[in-house]
């Protein structure tokens, strides 16, 4: 690499890290998923209970440990604060920010990779999403870094193929929205069976299900298959799925949408952003500018039927993503399935490479500088004002204020809220010195806990709400925290009713 593509390329990840580093913990999204994840590193570290299984999958079975193994190693140096993860994002993004410009590079030009490797750096969208650690935090490196191993394929070694399977093993116990990135390998590695070598793939193939499947069946030996029961529930939820024309048309402009809100992103409130709330995730799709997912629509289109001269495998892989990406969630809006945006992550960086392939075509080169400049002015005034109401930062707040007022006495929390964006407060009080006695999250986490829960509601009550609740308790004291306030309640007349 040039010395003076190494210094752009510096100061593009420098201002990256910037954008993903600025008021961390200001911005930082942490609630039930994030939760779980956290608590499971807490029980192996901490309580010493290993585990077979990972999260559940929209499948309705879990999946293999790896991915909550590598977060759990990642936590532990920061003492089980979860701002720990923000940072290991940031440096994911380092890291596919290089893949990207190496891949990029040698499909195409460095000029396109350095132009990639800029939206992938300061656009609002990548980098809230790099601000964010929770499964699919991998998909965007681990989708690039398959590219990649295809291009280093050969007869000669076989390592390359064993990088590749445990990539997507990875990517596959990460979240299954990565299952279109499973079968567009697995079709170049058929298609392409000639070129590569066979023994080689199945060697590889075979040693990747071993390790995916290992931890799945000795969980079931011990619990007498409840996992893979799952697999029925999955029959009967789509064996009742009726057609719906809005969730067809929903699943084809989910794509293209998805690329314009790479270009821009009008949400700046990030819960908006992050949130699996019904109405969070409806706002994120139909307040978008539908003269933007057009221009998506367009663009995808260009690419998709131009005839790539070098590295045809490789750009027809890349194409036949996309195709399986269309199809996946096509197909899980018919069938009923929620499908949102988040699922669409490992994208990101292809959406880098063909914006920038497109701005640097001779139909586009003239108005490419205008194009890029514009895009960096939107995005940083995006930036500008971003807020998360329910940010890591103000649960810290929350906790130390009530830690201070409640002065070690027993207590329970509670939440009345509208989206439960407050979930992750359970966690966070589980680091403290008093953790609740028994909460509204008991249902979902009590077995993760050190102690179980208890059987009698304490005298006091933290109560969090983002709305005004209708209380029968003397109020002690209350403090707002963004948008939650939280109320410390008498409950010494043991009237007070948790809300599970």
């Amino acid at each position: 690499m040039k010395r003076k593509t190494l210094i752009l390329l510096g100061l593009i990840i420098s201002l990256g890290l910037f954008f993903r580093l600025f008021r961390l913990t200001a911005f930082y999204h942490f609630t039930m998923d994030e939760a779980l994840i956290a608590f499971r590193a807490l029980g192996l570290f901490k309580y010493h209970r290993p585990f077979l299984i990972g999260g559940i999958s929209p499948l309705q079975v879990h999946l293999p440990p790896y991915f909550y193994y590598l977060a759990s190693l990642l936590l532990l140096p920061f003492n089980f604060n979860p701002i720990g993860w923000g940072i290991w994002a940031s440096l994911l993004f380092v890291l596919t920010t290089l893949s990207l410009y190496y891949l990029t590079k040698k499909l195409l030009s460095q000029k396109t990779a350095i132009i990639a490797c800029f939206f992938n750096a300061v656009l609002f969208t990548p980098v809230f999403f790099d601000r964010h650690f929770w499964p699919l935090s991998l998909n965007p490196l681990l989708t690039i870094t398959s590219f990649l191993l295809l291009t280093k394929l050969n007869q000669k070694s076989i390592w390359p193929y064993f990088g590749l399977i445990f990539t997507l093993l990875l990517a596959f116990t990460a979240d299954p929205s990565n299952i279109p990135l499973i079968l567009t390998i697995v079709s170049f590695l058929i298609i392409n069976r000639k070129k590569i070598s066979s023994q080689f793939s199945l060697t590889a193939i075979i040693s990747g299900l071993g390790v995916f499947f290992t931890p799945l069946i000795l969980f079931d030996l011990r619990h007498n298959w409840q996992n893979f029961s799952g697999i029925e529930k999955l029959f009967q939820i789509t064996s009742t799925a009726q057609f719906s024309f809005a969730n067809f048309i929903n699943g084809l402009l989910l794509l293209p949408t998805s690329l314009g809100r790479f270009w821009f992103s009008p949400q700046t409130n990030l819960v908006r952003l992050y949130s699996y709330c019904i109405p969070y995730t409806n706002a994120r799709l139909n307040q978008f500018p539908f003269y933007l997912t057009i221009l998506a629509i367009l663009i995808l289109a260009w690419f998709w039927l131009k005839r790539f001269k070098a590295h045809q495998a490789v750009f027809k892989s890349v194409k036949l993503l996309l195709a399986f990406y269309l199809f996946g969630i096509t197909l899980f809006s018919l069938l009923g399935f929620s499908i949102f945006d988040h699922y669409l992550t490992g994208l990101l960086p292809i959406f880098a490479l063909i914006t920038a392939w497109a701005l640097s075509s001779s139909f586009l080169v003239l108005v490419a500088p205008v194009i890029i400049t514009a895009l960096l002015l939107i995005n940083t005034f995006q930036f500008s004002k971003a807020h998360h109401p329910y940010s890591l930062k103000h649960k810290n707040n929350l906790i130390s204020w009530s830690q201070k007022i409640l002065l070690d006495q027993p207590f329970a929390l509670d939440s009345i809220s509208k989206c439960h964006q407050e979930n992750g407060l359970r966690y966070l009080f589980e680091l403290t010195d008093n953790p609740p006695k028994i909460s509204f999250m008991d249902p979902n986490f009590f077995w993760l806990y050190q102690k179980p829960p208890a059987k009698t509601i304490p005298d006091k009550i933290l109560l969090i709400t983002d709305k005004k609740p209708n209380l029968n308790q003397p109020i002690i004291s209350q403090q707002t925290f963004g948008a939650m306030t939280a109320i410390i309640l008498d409950n010494s007349q043991k009237t007070y009713e948790i809300n599970y």
